[in-house]
């Protein structure tokens, strides 16, 4: 459980972090920019628990390699997947 709270707050700090600095120096924050960094919370957030859990489960022998790596895999797919469905919507807003 440790482990699962210190990777949230990594990926909160990570994700977030540049995004809260910008608007506490009173720097104009857009909307997608916004998006784009709820987003990568919840993907880093997600890559990380269930990650790990497809890693914690294949070790106590609950499923295979295969699927271990699998799940892996396609969390990090959705992640890039989002990321670039964002950069789609907002265009002419990346900088």
């Amino acid at each position: 459980m440790p482990t699962l709270i210190l990777g949230w707050v990594f990926a909160l700090a990570v994700t977030c972090g540049p995004l809260l600095l910008k608007f506490l120096n009173y720097q104009p924050v857009r909307r997608c920019a916004v998006l784009q960094a709820v987003s990568s919370f919840v993907a880093t957030g997600c890559w990380l628990t269930f990650g790990t859990a497809a890693i914690s489960a294949h070790e106590h022998g609950l499923i295979s390699l295969l699927s271990s790596v699998l799940v892996v895999a396609c969390l990090l797919a959705s992640a890039a997947a989002s990321s670039f469905l964002i950069v789609r919507w907002c265009p002419d807003e990346q900088a």
